[in-house]
């Protein structure tokens, strides 16, 4: 791992049990990502991009088994333990997920979802935290004056939820930002 690498995956594999047999959607996968660079994995539906995503934050489904190792900044997050993990996700990788309607929480607010990752990682006061929200949701398009931070997932299109993901993912300043199809339910013009 050179100095500047941020991510390292050395023959990530994911295998699924099914009622099939197991399933290996990815298989001996090396990637190397610096500081500051841009990676984009690219293939067909199904091919195992967004198994390597949720590797990586160790956010597989139950029964899912990795090989290999995960290094993040030079840590093997493959043995790190669930509460070591839980100060990770959020505050140094954080992930836009593909669909932001099951990736927000339909009983708490925007404005409480996306303040969340400041007060839990950073240490913001609630008033802090919903500020820096509400700064947050402006720049993705969501200002106050139209989109109130009490209103709920459901009342925001698809596009406006994906932006409140946005928003969430990069609360806290990540250093590695995962993105799993970002831009799929934004509009043509703000993609």
């Amino acid at each position: 791992m050179t100095p500047s690498s941020i991510l390292r995956l050395e023959g990530l594999g994911v295998e699924l049990a099914t009622a099939d047999g197991p399933i290996r959607p990815v298989e001996h996968l090396n990637l190397e990502i610096a500081r500051g660079q841009r990676l984009g994995l690219v293939g067909e539906s199904g091919c195992g991009k967004s198994m390597t995503a949720l590797a990586i934050l160790r956010l597989l489904p139950a029964g899912a088994r990795t090989t290999g190792r995960i290094l993040f900044n030079g840590e093997d997050l493959t043995g790190t333990p669930e509460h070591a993990l839980c100060r990770l996700r959020g505050r140094r990788i954080s992930m836009v997920f593909q669909e932001p309607m099951t990736a927000l929480n339909p009983v708490r607010t925007i404005g409480e979802q996306v303040a969340e990752g400041p007060r839990l990682h950073l240490g913001f006061s609630r008033r802090e935290a919903l500020a820096h929200a509400e700064d947050l949701l402006d720049r993705f398009g969501l200002p106050r004056s139209h989109f109130p931070m009490s209103l709920y997932p459901h009342q925001l299109s698809g596009g406006q939820r994906q932006r409140v993901c946005l928003a969430m993912a990069l609360a806290c300043d990540p250093d590695l930002l995962i993105a799993d199809e970002p831009t799929t339910a934004l509009d043509v013009s703000v993609q």
